[in-house]
């Protein structure tokens, strides 16, 4: 997937890029579902329910808040067709349409790698990358999932 309008990677050699990612009508309507569900549920209930299944196609949701990812894996169609947010880590949602953009580009690098986000089959949904918190982690995980 190329996410820049002159190749793979951004002015800064990168291929995830939160700086020169586009925000794309995906990433808008990602934001948007989150916002709207921050509105629409209050915090304990979206502590108790904290995951949200987010289509990486056009980035919107079925507005749904799940107990966690196993169970919002099950309600979708297939597994790897959504990305799966949670509001513990982020209870207002997505900060901005670009962190949206960005956290979507990293979750499709992370399917197109062989990794998954979700098993409905472990107790717990099975093994998870973490989002790095700095640039340099973010970096560095890419290149690791061999996407740089």
């Amino acid at each position: 997937m190329t996410l820049y309008p002159f190749g793979d990677k951004c002015i800064h050699g990168n291929k995830i890029c939160y700086e020169c990612i586009p925000i794309d009508d995906r990433a808008r309507r990602a934001y948007d579902a989150t916002t709207l569900a921050t509105l629409a549920h209050g915090w304990d209930e979206r502590m108790a329910l904290p995951f949200m299944a987010i289509r990486l196609s056009d980035g919107t949701s079925d507005g749904q808040l799940y107990p966690d990812k196993a169970t919002a894996a099950r309600y979708q169609l297939h597994e790897r067709q959504c990305a799966y947010f949670s509001f513990r880590g982020e209870p207002n949602g997505f900060a901005t349409p670009r962190h949206a953009a960005a956290w979507l580009a990293w979750v499709t690098a992370a399917y197109d790698a062989g990794f998954r986000m979700v098993d409905p089959d472990q107790r717990r949904g099975g093994h998870d990358l973490i989002v790095p918190i700095t640039a340099e982690q973010f970096t560095m995980q890419l290149r690791e999932l061999g996407n740089q």
